[in-house]
């Protein structure tokens, strides 16, 4: 045995002997144990402490069991008074053996087996190489190190391992082939594999991708086989998966295997069973008793994340630091430690080592069946975590935020430290900004701004004509610089609004609405003018299939205006056929028999077409039933004296209208507002048929701008 094996066993032996010490109540002081052994103090030292740490996590008094170095299995428990397990791992010496005597030799004669030599040692048993003697074959023969001096749990917890492994017939794992007790001795024999294991395989570094997913698939089949027979494995690692001279795994060590028919009692609330570094995060918190299927799915991803990378996905300068990792730390992206390994790849690992068991795989046969996917080329039922998720993650890394949810970090690198400083500078200059803000906002909103730009509409259009006027007016009262842009009708000036490309636009009724817009001032009604030529033969609505519909440009309020009526008389949206030319345009466009022009009363566009003698203007029918389909639109009249000289009856002609509004943005500056408002209603009028100032009291339930709202509030109270 080498050096470094007798060392441990020295520690293992010396930490037992504390533990049973403590329980029988014989120890003095720590100190005093401790100065019986003084060349590995310093490591008895942690051990302790790591027990003593989990006893204060459950709140009780803590009597941990032990902790192997060499197996990396630990087995960390809160005791209850009632509780009579020992531990399952505990390595004492032979009973009556002085210093200095090595006890039995090999080979060793136990009935029908002979043990020839050790090939494996844990925290609760040796494993001997055996002849059986009637069957002349090898086996592999384990039996518990404390021999004839083991308790009555740790004999329980032995006779479980060789059960559980018992019930299992996979050739995945290693099959028992008989348990009972020779000479005192208790013992079971089972298959004997000849190769290496997989920690020697990741001790050499990083495998290969479709190596590493051969032999996790492979164990992930065994474990779902044991699964489906009720058996839990509990410690699954490297190490325990054995790999013959034809490349084929078998998993072994069922030394902390739970089987469903089991006893809460061999591992109840408190206990952390495992190997720390691929240990799930239920059992590394003390909760071995909730371990279910997906407890063995993040073991499996463990090993595959340890395989691809040659390490495990968390690691700790101790015990005690890896067990708060696993339990509190995000495991790491597997392309954050290998850059070059498959998308797929990482995604499975992702999965598997997801906190909450819930969101794992649900069972190993999934995990097989996704391995088995990646490694035929086939697309993975996994799907990769939300890139918001990954950030949120990286996130939760840093001190300060792990703190506020409640999580412990032992491990914090460069850029989350960076990140922290940045945060808590903010976090104080964080008054100063955001008092900063308040004051710029209300400056803004207090402030006449240098320049208005207002959005027009098209040429010779009413709504270009409100605008110049209306910036004529602001740049002679207030000496500011003003625009208008030319654009295409009432659509696209709401979508300069929104944009806050314009300060101010004319825009139909139908086009405001919802945020940020508002209103200014009612401005004018605007009625439906629908025009067929008087050599078309259409006499009525009903007549307009089969023919072109000039509606005005897509961007227009009178496009909006004509497609409301049409939906109310049964019109499709391709029949009649709709033309977008602007009206200026339809002069000499002798295909066009009908056009439907929503403008304000007398406009000159309208009047124009009437007075060629080539147009005439028909009736809009069912006025009341359209208003009631179309709350915007409205029953109007036009009437002869709209239009003098164009020859229309004296009753005038029926139609529906709407209203024209100056809008805004919610939050455009008061100074502004007022000032528009007061240029509006000064005399002379804006523009023909404009809403008086006194009108307006009827429009108060629409969305003022708040200082509009107080500006016809406060004319309403001077005209009382």
């Amino acid at each position: 045995m080498s050096d470094i094996d007798q060392h441990d066993d020295r520690l293992d032996e010396a930490f037992a002997a504390y533990l049973r010490s403590c329980d029988s109540g014989e120890i003095g002081s720590r100190e005093e144990f401790l100065n019986q052994f003084p060349d590995i103090a310093d490591e008895l030292r942690e051990l302790m402490d790591v027990a003593d740490s989990f006893g204060r996590f459950g709140g009780q008094t803590s009597q941990p069991k032990v902790v192997n170095p060499i197996a990396e299995t630990v087995n960390l428990s809160v005791a209850d008074q009632n509780d009579s397990i020992a531990d399952p791992a505990a390595t004492l010496p032979m009973a009556n053996r002085g210093h200095g005597d090595p006890g039995p030799t090999l080979p060793f004669d136990l009935g029908d087996y002979l043990l020839k030599k050790v090939i494996g040692r844990g925290g609760m048993g040796v494993v001997y190489l055996a002849q059986q003697k009637d069957l002349q074959r090898d086996v592999a023969v384990k039996m518990i190190r404390s021999g004839i001096l083991a308790d009555e749990s740790e004999v329980r917890r032995f006779y479980t391992e060789a059960q559980a492994a018992a019930r299992l017939r996979h050739p995945g794992i290693v099959a028992v082939y008989q348990f009972g007790r020779r000479a005192g001795h208790h013992f079971f024999s089972m298959e004997f594999i000849e190769g290496t294991n997989l920690q020697s395989q990741v001790a050499k570094g990083p495998m290969d991708f479709q190596l590493a997913a051969r032999y996790v698939r492979d164990v992930a089949r065994a474990i779902a086989h044991a699964h489906d027979n009720g058996v839990l494995h509990r410690d699954l690692k490297p190490a325990n998966v054995l790999i013959d001279p034809d490349d084929r795994v078998h998993v072994t060590d069922f030394g902390l295997a739970k089987t469903a028919d089991a006893d809460g009692g061999m591992t109840g609330s408190g206990t952390a069973v495992g190997t720390p570094h691929y240990m799930a995060p239920e059992q590394a918190g003390g909760h071995s008793d909730r371990a279910n299927p997906q407890s063995d799915v993040y073991s499996l991803g463990a090993i595959l994340f340890a395989c691809i990378t040659g390490r495990p996905p968390i690691v700790g300068d101790t015990v005690m630091q890896t067990l708060i990792r696993v339990v509190h730390d995000p495991a790491p992206a597997l392309r954050s430690i290998r850059g070059d390994a498959p998308a797929d790849l990482e995604t499975i690992v992702a999965k598997c080592l997801e906190k909450q068991p819930g969101k794992r795989y649900s069972g190993a046969q999934a995990l097989a069946s996704d391995l088995q996917a990646y490694l035929d080329g086939q697309p993975i039922a996994a799907r990769p975590r939300w890139l918001l998720t990954k950030a949120w993650h990286w996130i939760e890394g840093v001190p300060v935020v792990a703190a506020i949810m409640g999580r412990r970090r032992f491990h914090t690198t460069d850029q989350h430290r960076r990140l922290q400083t940045a945060m808590l500078t903010l976090m104080m200059f964080m008054p100063v900004f955001v008092v900063g803000l308040a004051w710029w906002r209300h400056h803004l909103r207090h402030s006449m701004p240098d320049q208005v730009v207002l959005a027009g509409g098209m040429t010779d259009g009413v709504y270009t004509d409100v605008s110049n006027r209306i910036a004529r007016r602001l740049a002679s009262s207030v000496g500011i610089q003003t625009q208008v842009v030319p654009t295409g009708g009432s659509l696209e000036n709401q979508q300069r609004l929104v944009r806050g490309e314009v300060s101010m636009a004319p825009l139909q009724a139908s086009a405001v609405s919802g945020d940020p817009l508002c209103v200014i001032a009612p401005l004018f009604y605007e009625v439906v003018h629908v025009m067929v030529r008087r050599d078309s033969g259409i006499q009525t609505l009903d007549d307009f299939a089969g023919h072109r519909v000039a509606v005005g440009p897509k961007a227009s309020g009178s496009r909006v205006a004509a497609e409301m009526v049409f939906d109310s008389l049964g019109y499709g949206l391709d029949d009649p056929q709709r033309d977008f030319t602007p009206w200026y345009e339809l002069r000499t466009d002798l295909n066009v028999d009908i056009a439907v022009v929503c403008m304000g009363r007398g406009n000159r566009v309208v009047r124009r077409w009437l007075q060629s003698g080539q147009w005439r203007l028909m009736e809009v029918p069912r006025a009341d039933d359209i208003s009631l389909e179309h709350p915007t639109l409205r029953p109007m009249r036009i009437t002869a004296a709209d239009y003098q000289g164009c020859d229309l009856p004296d009753s005038g002609v029926r139609t529906v209208g709407t209203m024209a509004f100056l809008a805004t943005q919610i939050d455009a500056p008061d100074p502004l507002i007022l000032q528009t408002l007061e240029v509006l209603y000064e005399p002379p009028l804006l523009v023909p048929g404009m809403i008086h100032l006194s009108q307006t009291t009827e429009w108060q339930g629409l969305s003022f701008h708040p200082a509009a709202r107080r500006f016809f509030e406060s004319k309403a109270v001077a005209a009382d």
